[in-house]
């Protein structure tokens, strides 16, 4: 039995949850996270999309959003998404997929998901497989694999 977690861009969990389902995967907790990896909460400009359609948690700020007019002390607004330049987040808005499955069944949810989440970018996510010792279903205290079907 392995626990696998997954992050992955908000945008793709629609896709996700239909591959899954296709699978037979039944049993999947979908939270809401925010986070940063590699890129440190950074976007290009290109890549914002539907990014600043999500429910941010987290402002937006870039260091080259606003300028100095000569004598005064107000920066002024530019428009931001004007160039090839990186936004700051901060952290970004994720969504973390937890799954307990078989030990024969990880390696095709695993690929259904890199299949459905894999665009080439940064930002595409990571999936983390963890052995589980043991589980127990509350309601009848079956205990193991018993515990997953």
């Amino acid at each position: 039995m392995k626990q696998i977690i997954a992050i992955i861009r908000d945008e793709r969990v629609e896709e996700t949850k239909t591959a899954l389902e296709k699978m037979g995967v039944r049993g999947v907790t979908f939270l809401y996270v925010t986070g940063r990896g590699d890129q440190k909460g950074t976007v290009s400009s290109r890549e914002l999309g539907g990014v600043l359609n999500r429910n941010f948690r987290m402002p937006l700020t870039s260091p080259e959003c606003t300028h100095q007019s000569p004598g005064s002390s107000q920066g002024t607004p530019r428009d931001p998404f004007s160039s090839e330049k990186e936004f700051a987040f901060g952290f970004l808005p994720k969504r973390m997929l937890i799954i307990i499955a078989y030990d024969d069944d990880v390696g095709p949810i695993v690929q259904a998901m890199v299949n459905v989440n894999q665009s080439g970018r940064h930002g595409d996510g990571r999936i983390f497989i963890c052995p589980m010792i043991s589980a127990i279903r509350v309601s009848t205290g079956e205990q193991g694999d018993k515990a997953l079907s």
